[in-house]
């Protein structure tokens, strides 16, 4: 009796703690209500359609219904620091195209360190979308993304690569491949280099590891797609425009919570890409000392507004800092240090800063072009 009795109490601890922990959980200030109603859709002809061999619905899109999955051909698991590879030799297979991870990390990533300090852990959006247009299939990089537009591309066939964290609570960047929803039970579905295939993430935690990254996500699809793809995109098929959506996302985000990070940086990416530096700046320092330490590895637009703004004190502080936290190989910043440098005419300093860029990737364009400028004056 007093062992049943221990117990019973036992358990109504335990029940009482879980519905604690559940109602008292973190709560990152997202929007779970998606913002579609400014993201005004562009129906193409049914010519174009008919040319482009999909059979849509007068309308232009197939709505999405309960569910919806796309289906993979082939799952491929990651090595050491290789979201990216593995993540495009799989939509590359998706298409036809085989293309080994191998091959792809030698290329996305040249610089690659077992250990991990001294490694290229960053592809940037704009990089992968690059990747996929060598290989002969079109891209496209958004920000600004949401629930129902994963909904819509996955109805239609098309899978769609997602920048977010591995895990909630973490600041590890990872690339995965949403390819399905079930609206009965409110999930995403998407397969995962790291964790693996049919991974199933409720709207809000997924929301959660994506906010971050300014609900960032890729299209990559067939020419004979560009049509279907640009009316579901609407009005974001404009860089801008998404940017300004995503701004004003940030902004309402803001304002459900005190606490949360994400939506200031959010504020301050857009900003960059809206060509407000003051704004950018402004939005990064307040909260520059609560940013998860990880913050700047993949998403540099902060330094690049100061840069802009010519306090260039601020980012070579900020570049050292980062460089010195476990990611040296880190080319883009490299850059930036390389173009003050020769923006204060010390080209000797200038040159170093863009081989050491090509150092850690040999592939990286822009120091390329730099280096030759350099050579050619």
């Amino acid at each position: 009796m007093k062992r049943l009795l221990v117990f019973s109490v036992a358990a109504a601890i335990l029940i009482t703690g879980g519905v604690f922990f559940w109602t008292n959980r973190p709560s990152p200030a997202i929007e779970t209500k998606f913002v579609t109603d400014v993201r005004k859709e562009i129906t193409p002809t049914i010519g174009e359609l008919q040319d482009s061999g999909n059979a849509q619905s007068s309308a232009g899109i197939k709505k999405p219904g309960n569910s919806a999955l796309v289906t993979n051909p082939r799952h491929i698991y990651q090595t050491f620091n290789n979201c990216g590879p593995a993540t495009l030799s799989m939509v590359l297979g998706w298409y036809g195209r085989n293309v080994s991870q191998s091959e792809l990390a030698d290329k996305m990533r040249p610089y690659q360190n077992q250990k991990g300090d001294n490694d290229d852990k960053t592809i940037f959006t704009y990089e992968f979308v690059d990747w996929v247009k060598e290989y002969g299939f079109e891209a496209t990089g958004r920000v600004n993304g949401d629930i129902e537009l994963l909904k819509k591309f996955t109805t239609n066939g098309i899978p769609v690569v997602v920048k977010t964290w591995l895990h909630v609570n973490e600041d590890i960047g990872h690339f995965r491949i949403v390819r399905g929803f079930d609206e009965s039970k409110k999930v995403i579905i998407q397969d995962d280099s790291y964790e693996g295939p049919n991974m199933k993430f409720s709207y809000y935690d997924f929301l959660s590891l994506w906010q971050p990254f300014n609900y960032a996500y890729i299209i990559v699809y067939k020419q004979e797609q560009e049509s279907l793809v640009e009316a579901i995109l609407g009005s974001e098929i404009d860089e801008k425009v998404a940017w300004e959506n995503a701004l004003e996302r940030a902004e309402r985000e803001s304002q459900l919570s005190q606490d949360s990070v994400y939506p200031w940086f959010n504020m301050s990416t857009a900003y960059y890409h809206l060509e407000d530096y003051q704004n950018s700046v402004t939005a990064f320092e307040k909260v520059e000392d609560r940013l998860p330490k990880r913050m700047l590895w993949y998403q540099i637009e902060p330094i690049q507004s100061y840069q802009k703004l010519g306090k260039y004190d601020r980012v070579f502080t900020i570049i050292a800092k980062v460089l010195e936290n476990g990611n040296r190989a880190y080319s883009e910043l490299y850059q930036i240090r390389g173009e003050i440098y020769l923006d204060q005419g010390k080209k000797d300093l200038a040159k170093n800063e863009f081989e050491q860029a090509l150092a850690y990737n040999k592939y990286f364009k822009k120091a390329q072009v730099s280096l030759e400028n350099i050579s050619n004056n």
